[in-house]
């Protein structure tokens, strides 16, 4: 929200991707607990939507129906489908046939003057890792921030410059969040700041 404040970004849906270096560095718990922060600390509703769906995951199942797409999201008459909790939605992208579409960017490119006009406050994408092959650089450029997750102890620099150089390509407003870090200094010796 920080970020928003200092930049003067006060337009309405604010889109936030969070993606990782490789896969378990925890992009999702991070996407999902800023999704439900941001819904219980806003007046407004926030969005999660699940880029990671796809290649043998879990379908997503609401109230014990089939949980439903972006698209679906926006539209207002389908939209309480997606809830989860107050002013919380939740869906997973994926084309009709359940799968990720392969040419996401040009449906995404699509998508985007209908999700400027929903009246979510924020869209949080949680995107697969930073790779050559996959989706989230070429879909980065379109997001107001990209926070990029990196596993403490397990993310090689190379790794994380690698990824931060692809998605500076595509003009990004790129963030690192360090995730699962271990303090090492005894629980005596350290001090409570």
């Amino acid at each position: 929200m920080t970020f928003f404040e200092t930049n003067n970004v006060t337009r309405k849906p604010k889109m936030i991707a969070v993606t990782g270096c490789a896969e378990g560095a925890g992009v999702t718990t991070i996407a999902t607990g800023l999704a439900a922060s941001l819904s219980e600390t806003g007046d407004g509703n926030v969005l999660l939507v699940d880029m990671t769906s796809g290649q043998g995951a879990a379908h997503p199942f609401f109230k014990g129906k089939p949980g439903h797409g972006l698209a679906d999201a926006l539209e207002s008459g389908t939209r309480g489908n997606a809830l989860v909790q107050e002013n919380l939605y939740a869906v997973a992208e994926r084309s009709n046939e359940g799968q990720l579409p392969r040419v996401l960017p040009r449906r995404f490119n699509s998508l985007v003057p209908k999700l400027k006009a929903s009246d979510y406050d924020y869209i949080i994408f949680d995107m697969p890792p930073v790779s050559q092959i996959s989706v989230t650089p070429r879909l980065a450029g379109f997001m107001d921030m990209v926070l990029l997750v990196i596993e403490s102890e397990k993310t090689a620099r190379e790794v994380v410059k690698r990824a931060t150089s692809m998605l500076a390509e595509s003009k990004a407003n790129v963030s690192a969040i360090l995730n699962k870090n271990r303090d090492y200094v005894p629980k005596r010796l350290s001090q409570d700041l």
